[in-house]
């Protein structure tokens, strides 16, 4: 990203809704970028992360060829280092 987006983001970071259940992925099989929804995120035991439910492209489907786009991944650990994920037992 430019220095114009960054200083954007993070100017307006948590000026809207502070329970916002998005989070952007990029699909590397048909190369969209898309914003997912969900209701839950956990650790399972083995510290991966787990959506309910699971991200999915909406162009192709794909549910094993998506990444987390740059915003997603600020935004994951962000979540991460305030304790906002739960972790599986």
């Amino acid at each position: 990203m430019g220095s114009f987006s960054d200083n954007f983001r993070k100017r307006y970071a948590g000026a809207g809704n502070q329970n916002n259940t998005n989070i952007e992925f990029e699909c590397n099989n048909c190369l969209k970028m898309f914003s997912f929804e969900y209701r839950n995120i956990t650790l399972n035991s083995f510290g991966d992360i787990e959506f309910d439910p699971e991200p999915e492209c909406p162009r192709c489907g794909s549910t094993v060829d998506i990444t987390f786009s740059d915003y997603g991944q600020h935004k994951i650990e962000t979540m991460l280092t305030k304790g906002q994920i739960k972790t599986k037992k």
